[in-house]
């Protein structure tokens, strides 16, 4: 069950999606890793930093940014484990990513 907390301050757009993530200790798979963003979080490889990446407005703390790198069926797999309340509502592709 979700933390109802996160639901709301996620509706609400108090908080991001990296943040309820990491204090969660939701994980994607081996070899990527989560920073938060102010719009909600970026998904890239481990050991690289985190790209910089263009807020989308509006968007209220539930953008997930995809890093160059990352295939879009390792995001797929980290995404379909999540609650459907704590899933992404925004998607943004770097140049880079891979099927």
């Amino acid at each position: 069950m979700p933390d109802v907390w996160a639901v709301a301050a996620l509706r609400d757009g108090l908080i991001s999606l990296g943040d309820v993530w990491r204090r969660r200790g939701t994980l994607p798979c081996a070899g990527l890793t989560v920073t938060s963003t102010p719009d909600g979080a970026v998904i890239h490889r481990d050991g690289q930093p985190a790209p910089v990446v263009k807020p989308l407005p509006g968007t209220r703390g539930r953008t997930l940014h995809i890093g160059p790198g990352v295939a879009l069926r390792e995001v797929g797999a980290f995404v379909g484990s999540l609650p459907a309340d704590l899933r992404p509502a925004c998607y943004t592709v770097a140049p880079g990513v891979t099927p």
